[in-house]
């Protein structure tokens, strides 16, 4: 590829690092996962402009920093403000919410504007409320797989194995127990948003992103919408 892109969205996760090659009015483009940032230094030389969201991870950070730099490129790093594009933040210290939670936020208000629910569904499962133009709160919860370990760590005679249930159904053995358990309890995160929304609209919109979110694809509701990654859709906003 020898077609100068204008930007790269970098989203460095929990767990991995995902990204994106986009062109200045594009709003839809593929996510690519990676495992290192020296992965993303072939693509530096193709574009303008690095946009970044990091929930942590400073040695991550630094050493993105010092490839843009090295490749003088520009890189920008997006925080939660208080407000932004029309949206007001719940928290009144609007610093302690995740940028991963506030860019998927604003995500969503390019998507719908109707009353919406985000859940983004990983190490940790995250819920996040809009009504309007504001964000009402939400809920943090552990993910399917911190779930299973602290079951598995704190309990004695319960053991698992690596299957992933590809279906909510009853368990006939421990370990199916435990699978069938946690999906419960993450197919009872969806239902307990759309509760809370119900509640207060007719028309409303669940949104659910993150790397777990292959578990509740049996969901077919109509209201219900999957996304790859809405972390780097809300970067896109900062085109």
């Amino acid at each position: 590829m020898s077609e100068q892109i204008d930007n790269l969205l970098v989203d460095i996760g929990n767990s991995r690092i995902k990204y994106a090659l986009v062109r200045l009015g594009q709003h839809d483009f593929d996510v690519v996962y990676c495992e290192l940032i020296a992965e993303l230094a072939p693509i530096l030389g193709l574009v303008k402009k690095v946009l970044v969201a990091s929930v942590g991870k400073l040695l991550l950070v630094e050493e993105l920093q010092t490839l843009c730099q090295q490749h003088q490129v520009e890189c920008q790093f997006i925080q939660t403000q208080a407000q932004q594009f029309g949206i007001n933040c719940a928290y009144q210290q609007f610093a302690n919410l995740g940028v991963d939670r506030w860019l998927a936020i604003l995500a969503a208000r390019q998507i719908t504007s109707l009353p919406v629910a985000i859940l983004d569904l990983g190490t940790a499962n995250t819920c996040d409320i809009i009504i309007d133009n504001q964000h009402v709160g939400g809920w943090i919860a552990p993910g399917f797989n911190v779930m299973k370990q602290a079951l598995l760590a704190n309990t004695q005679k319960v053991f698992a194995d690596n299957n992933l249930p590809s279906q909510l159904t009853l368990g006939t053995s421990t370990p199916e127990c435990v699978n069938q358990g946690c999906l419960a309890a993450l197919q009872g995160f969806v239902t307990m948003a759309q509760s809370y929304l119900a509640e207060r609209a007719v028309d409303y919109q669940i949104l659910i992103t993150g790397g777990d979110q292959s578990l509740l694809t049996d969901l077919k509701q109509t209201n219900l919408q999957y996304f790859p990654n809405l972390v780097l859709l809300g970067l896109s906003r900062f085109i």
